[in-house]
């Protein structure tokens, strides 16, 4: 029997994913800039897909409302099979216990679904994305809230959009420091390495803070911790927080919850 393929749209605030889910493998993988949104682009996009499978479904995973019609829209032209919305209105495998459950972002609830069937309950959620958020899944196997926080570039752009002469720091060095934090000094010596040194202790002191509070809050002390997003690996790199990283944990999410509804 034929695996079925299902084209899974996860759309950020910078940037849009785009796969098809086939035996538990994630082929073909786009990225997108997320304001690359017209029906055009959409359009040639999902035929892209649908003429190297036969598209059994699709699902979408958006932070973005304004985004979320034309996708639609499109899948709805193109895909024969159910083409959903991820949202906690869906069967996600996992209970809510939040005051307002439609408040909570669809990628949120994709990463605490992939991080329960992947590491059980209770487990911690890092998402190093635009932003960095904490998602907690209780030892009920309930999704119970988390934390944001601004991502590790908005730290240094900040500095530089709300100062006259701070510089603006390239994405390139801003990397290189994160991921030297064993070789290089605590004293900066010129406005850039202060600046550097700042982004590399001030972040992962922030980090290590966080998952200490959260360890503590009740039926946490022994809860996994895993990560995911673009900074993840450069962030969390030798600080000996025991994090399992996984670049797809999204995407696995948006696929369980597919399968959970199909």
């Amino acid at each position: 029997m034929q695996s079925s393929s299902v084209i899974l749209v996860d759309i950020g605030n910078t940037s849009t994913h785009v796969a098809v889910s086939r035996a538990g493998n994630f082929l073909l993988t786009k990225h997108l800039f997320s304001n690359a949104r017209n029906v055009g682009t959409v359009r040639r996009l999902i035929k892209y897909y649908a003429s190297r499978f036969r598209i059994d479904g699709a699902i979408l995973c958006s932070v973005v409302p304004g985004f979320d019609r034309v996708w639609i829209s499109e899948l709805k032209r193109s895909v024969s099979g159910k083409v959903l919305q991820v949202s906690h209105a869906l069967n996600l495998g996992i209970k809510i216990d939040y005051p307002k459950p439609s408040a909570i972002g669809a990628d949120r609830l994709a990463n605490a679904t992939a991080a329960v069937e992947k590491y059980g309950a209770p487990v911690i959620v890092a998402d190093f994305g635009t932003a960095l958020t904490f998602d907690i899944v209780s030892p009920t196997c309930a999704y119970v809230g988390g934390i944001i926080v601004p991502g590790p570039v908005f730290f240094t752009d900040y500095l530089a959009e709300k100062t006259a002469l701070l510089p603006r720091l390239p994405l390139p060095a801003v990397r290189k420091a994160m991921l030297a934090k064993s070789k290089q000094t605590a004293i900066g010596k010129d406005t850039k390495q202060a600046m550097l040194i700042g982004m590399r202790l001030g972040y992962i002191g922030m980090v290590k803070e966080i998952v200490s509070c959260l360890k503590k809050e009740k039926g946490l002390k022994k809860a996994r911790l895993c990560a995911t997003g673009g900074y993840a690996g450069i962030v969390l790199s030798g600080s000996g927080l025991g994090f399992n990283i996984d670049p797809l944990l999204t995407m696995r999410g948006i696929s369980r919850i597919y399968r959970l509804n199909s």
